[in-house]
């Protein structure tokens, strides 16, 4: 018998049922369509848009004046040029940062998106993000993300990741209906177990860990398995082929071929 299914709004229960059927399997843009735009920006989410991607993933950070904003790093060096930490700057300097140009310069001038211009995407184009908290040692940052997911009406519209168990549990015992993810990469002994007593629905694996066995684990558990981060095809499709319920890829547009060019069992 599988764990029963964490309570859900009704938005993100039907979509997940709907993935079932692993033709329909989650495509997912990893920072974005981040292969053909700098990652984590406005850009990088139209992109994904443009190519047909209706799930797409970013990295969150707080900003010094607990405001969460799309980064992946701790520091600002790789993508704005800057020498930094994201939580030394309140929002207002991070703002005036280029996070484009280091891309190419046809980028320049792209900016570090807040959480709430994100959530006002998703809400415009009614596209699903995977929104992953990076743990940042500060205390109220659970209750500034619930909060803003509750101001913009978009917990139907999101699924909350990270490596961090106890800020999953800490977010669901905020918001019951919150979508979580136990992202994974080997620091856990018994990811799915832990997966399920936080009350995660996915568990979402680094792509070359994917094992039959985990497969069929999860399966028993009533827990999908999203991959990160699959940028080859081949790895593309024999990651379908084994029945993976998502993907995320900095490539999305190479996942939809991948994807058709899979033949049906």
């Amino acid at each position: 018998m599988g764990a029963k299914l964490p309570a859900t709004s009704a938005s993100i229960r039907t979509f997940f049922r709907l993935t079932q059927d692993h033709k329909r399997m989650l495509v997912i843009a990893h920072r974005g369509s981040s292969g053909h735009a700098p990652e984590n920006t406005m850009a990088a989410f139209r992109k994904a848009i443009a190519q047909g991607v209706s799930f797409i993933e970013t990295d969150l950070h707080l900003s010094r004046d607990a405001r969460f904003v799309a980064i992946h790093d701790a520091t600002l060096d790789r993508t704005t040029g800057v020498h930094g930490s994201v939580h030394d700057l309140t929002l207002t300097e991070l703002r005036r940062l280029d996070a484009g140009s280091w891309f190419g310069s046809e980028f320049s001038g792209e900016r570090i998106p807040t959480l709430e211009e994100i959530l006002e995407f998703s809400k415009k184009h009614d596209v699903v993000f995977y929104l992953e908290v990076k743990p940042s040692g500060s205390w109220g940052g659970e209750h500034a993300l619930i909060g803003a997911l509750r101001e913009s009406g978009e917990i139907p519209r999101a699924v909350v990741i990270s490596f961090d168990p106890e800020i999953l549990k800490s977010l669901r015992k905020l918001e019951p209906t919150l979508m979580t993810g136990l992202l994974y990469d080997g620091q856990l002994e018994n990811p799915l177990e832990k997966a399920v007593e936080i009350g995660a629905r996915q568990l979402a694996i680094r792509g070359d860990m994917v094992t039959p066995a985990l497969l069929a684990g999860a399966r028993k558990k009533d827990l999908q398995v999203v991959c990160w981060t699959v940028n080859h095809p081949a790895h593309m499709r024999m990651l379908i082929d084994a029945g993976v319920d998502g993907i995320m890829s900095d490539y999305p547009d190479r996942l939809l071929g991948a994807m058709n060019s899979v033949k049906p069992a």
